[in-house]
């Protein structure tokens, strides 16, 4: 009997102290930490700013030409089909008659215009009274003309604006002659008939108070070039430029 109470309080120890140091094992908590971030995060996109735009300055518009008026200065002045004293005249006006300008030759010596009988042709610059700047209206070159044109210079290079030239034919009359005015540019045109041919004179003869070739008293600053002789051939458009020279 005792030697099996001994047995049942050994055993009471035993699992008192099984108990004990099962309860003594400590506790470790669960790591909570986050995961380690191995990804760097896009920088935040730029939104781009918005591209000014250029506005093209507006393109001006011409002004469209408006015909003046002009004043017919002598009795008796042609209408005439071209551009010179070689074309056919046919009409004619009296002093005072109004006519409208609608344009211009090159040159300073013709104008195109439509008349009060309704009539559309070319009448000298210097005869009539422009109501209007003679700049002002288009320039036009008619077709179908031989055209001999050229520059006159003063002695000193500069243009000589205002200077009368005449064009005449070899052998022929007084009436075959044609003339032309130079312009600021010292340009001077002819337009000769389309079937001229031959050799033709070309001399300066003649200038205005208002050319570039002359003094406060109107004298001429220089001479006149010689004349020159020109070989007129089908179809031609002949350049001459002359010279004046120093006295």
């Amino acid at each position: 009997m005792r030697h099996t109470l001994v047995i049942l309080t050994s055993l009471l120890l035993l699992a008192l102290v099984s108990g004990c140091a099962k309860t003594m094992e400590p506790a470790f908590p669960t790591s909570t930490n986050p995961s380690p971030i191995t990804t760097e995060s896009s920088p935040p996109t730029e939104t781009p700013l918005p591209t000014a735009t250029k506005t093209p300055a507006p393109s001006p518009t011409p002004t469209p030409y408006r015909p003046f008026e002009a004043v017919v200065t002598i009795d008796d002045l042609f209408l005439r089909s071209g551009p010179g004293f070689l074309h056919e005249a046919y009409w004619t006006y009296p002093e005072g008659e109004t006519v409208e300008v609608l344009g211009r030759a090159p040159g300073w010596s013709w104008v195109y215009v439509h008349t009060s009988n309704n009539l559309l042709g070319w009448m000298k610059l210097e005869l009539l009274d422009l109501k209007g700047d003679f700049y002002d209206a288009p320039e036009v070159i008619p077709d179908g003309f031989v055209i001999v044109k050229g520059h006159v210079y003063t002695p000193n290079g500069n243009p000589a604006s205002h200077i009368t030239l005449s064009l005449t034919p070899a052998g022929g009359e007084p009436g075959d002659e044609d003339a032309a005015t130079t312009d600021v540019l010292g340009q001077f045109y002819f337009f000769l008939p389309e079937n001229s041919r031959g050799v033709w004179t070309l001399e300066a003869g003649g200038y205005g108070c208002d050319s570039s070739a002359v003094n406060a008293a109107c004298n001429l600053i220089g001479v006149f070039p010689p004349a020159r002789e020109i070989d007129v051939k089908e179809s031609a458009e002949i350049w001459i430029n002359l010279q004046m020279t120093s006295d």
